[in-house]
């Protein structure tokens, strides 16, 4: 039964509505005019569910189907309103993310270079006393590096942490 008409740039659907055949026109395609047919076909067949309905004025039954069709408009209304709240929330949050990453980062590398800057030290220390003919001071420098590698793992470490527990406090805040 459904056919398609085009006419100056409008699509026409011949569709079936409550059980009578309409011709749908508009700039959408027919796939969608089909679509809004059977959402108006689901409509008229849940509130027809209702006690007594049939019994109603054909008036007070247009009313009844109108009214579940603007109830539905304005909760998905409001599901967008909250999902793009969700979204400004997300993005918010994601830069906030970043650029803790960044400060963590620059963060490690300052440690790194504190760590070479210790190594040439240490080198230089152990060639000055071997220089010097002095006793041979032994230091293990897998214990300094050690030290140091531990340090840089607290630091962001701690970063991390900081980064979770926002990003919970955030997440519980949504729920």
């Amino acid at each position: 039964m459904e056919r398609k008409v085009q006419k100056e740039n409008k699509n026409y659907a011949e569709v079936l509505i409550d059980g009578v055949v309409y011709t749908l026109g508009g700039v959408e395609n027919e796939e969608y005019l089909r679509k809004v047919a059977s959402y108006l076909n689901e409509k008229i067949g849940k509130v027809k569910q209702f006690d007594g309905f049939l019994r109603m004025s054909e008036e007070y039954q247009m009313l009844m189907i109108e009214l579940n069709i603007a109830d539905d408009y304005f909760k998905e209304q409001e599901r967008a309103n909250e999902l793009a709240e969700q979204k400004n929330d997300l993005e918010k949050d994601t830069y906030s993310l970043k650029h803790e990453l960044i400060t963590t980062q620059m963060k490690l590398e300052n440690v790194r270079r504190e760590l070479e800057d210790e190594r040439r030290n240490l080198q230089e220390l152990k060639k000055k006393l071997a220089d010097d003919g002095k006793e041979t001071l032994t230091v293990d420098a897998d214990e300094t590096e050690e030290a140091l590698t531990e340090a840089t793992k607290e630091t962001a470490t701690t970063a991390v942490e900081k980064t979770e527990a926002t990003a919970k406090k955030d997440q519980d805040k949504k729920h």
